[in-house]
């Protein structure tokens, strides 16, 4: 992954940032090693403090190994065991496929992430911090009297384009994990192992054209709407409605757009009583890009059992009418 593999650094720094461990203000101190670091640099001196703010920023913007390094020392104290937490971190964001062996991504036998990895933690990354968002469509950034130009070609050459990181060793080639938005469409996209600067620009630019061009999301319902009402066997009241604690939303190609199918799929009655945290049923949707999918519905509301009497009627009710009886 090279350096989008600092995706992860930030995460967590934007983590100890939100904690209240760190402010921006917070000043770090840059050690030697962190210092000797080569590859991409903002150009610390070892000795000096540096803001988390202007760290950021070097390692957004400029890619700086050395500013990775200071964050990882501060936070763990060693950058083998701030490894050790981007690892942990990996596995809590549903991360399968990767293992960090540093903070920087350089190259190392054990240290890896699949492209789907990278997407699930750039969607991650600007799901829960997107207050920390505008600095990775800044291009430039000068730090120590060295102004650098940020890495992602697509700030400079696609309009819809407003991040995240790119990626170089001899390696993995040319690399970039981005993110565009368009008529409030947002997308992610992951490329590597391209020869080239100019092949990694114009194959992202194609991609995304194409991507906005042929598919579609569908938004079937918004988080909390009432999706389903169910019958309740023996409780204190009789009905409650289900719903789903998120947007259902799903992406299908345009060409696919009369072939998808969506259902409701559960029990009734629901047997009291009912709490707000299990799961009672589920909306099915197939044909989409992602193949079935589902979502799960929640109960509304708790519902405690019924007393004896309530439980007679109802049993009554059931037996003459087929249902309830109020």
């Amino acid at each position: 992954p090279a350096s989008m593999s600092k995706l992860m650094t930030l995460y967590i720094l934007f983590d100890e940032i939100q904690n209240g461990t760190l402010s921006l203000d917070t000043k770090l101190t840059v050690s030697e090693k962190a210092w000797r670091k080569g590859g991409s640099k903002m150009f610390l001196e070892p000795g000096t403090e540096v803001t988390v703010m202007a760290l950021l920023k070097g390692i957004i913007i400029q890619s700086g190994n050395d500013a990775c390094i200071v964050v990882a020392e501060s936070i763990a104290g060693d950058e083998n065991t701030f490894s050790e937490l981007m690892n942990k971190k990996a596995s809590e964001l549903g991360l399968r496929n990767s293992n960090f062996s540093n903070s920087t991504g350089w190259p190392d036998e054990n240290h890896y992430m699949t492209a789907a990895d990278l997407a699930i933690l750039a969607s991650r990354l600007m799901k829960d911090y997107p207050e920390f968002l505008y600095l990775f469509k800044e291009k430039n950034y000068t730090y120590n009297d060295i102004s650098q130009n940020n890495r992602n070609p697509l700030l400079f050459s696609y309009k819809f384009a407003d991040g995240l990181k790119t990626g170089y060793t001899e390696d993995s080639g040319y690399s970039l994990v981005a993110t565009a938005k368009k008529n409030d469409r947002r997308l992610i996209l992951i490329v590597s192992g391209l020869k080239s600067e100019k092949e990694r620009r114009e194959e992202s630019k194609k991609l995304f054209e194409w991507a906005f061009k042929e598919f579609i999301n569908i938004k079937l319902f918004n988080k909390s709407d009432i999706i389903q009402q169910a019958d309740v066997w023996i409780g204190k009241k009789s009905i409650t409605d289900l719903y789903s604690t998120k947007d259902i939303v799903f992406t299908i190609k345009k060409e696919d757009l009369k072939k998808y199918d969506a259902k409701i799929v559960f029990t009734n009655p629901i047997v009291a009583p009912i709490s707000t945290n299990q799961v009672y049923g589920k909306v099915l949707i197939n044909n989409t890009v992602n193949g079935e999918i589902e979502y799960p519905l929640y109960a509304i509301e708790k519902i405690e059992k019924a007393g004896f009497l309530k439980k007679i009627t109802t049993s009554l009710s059931y037996l003459i009418f087929g249902g309830y009886a109020e």
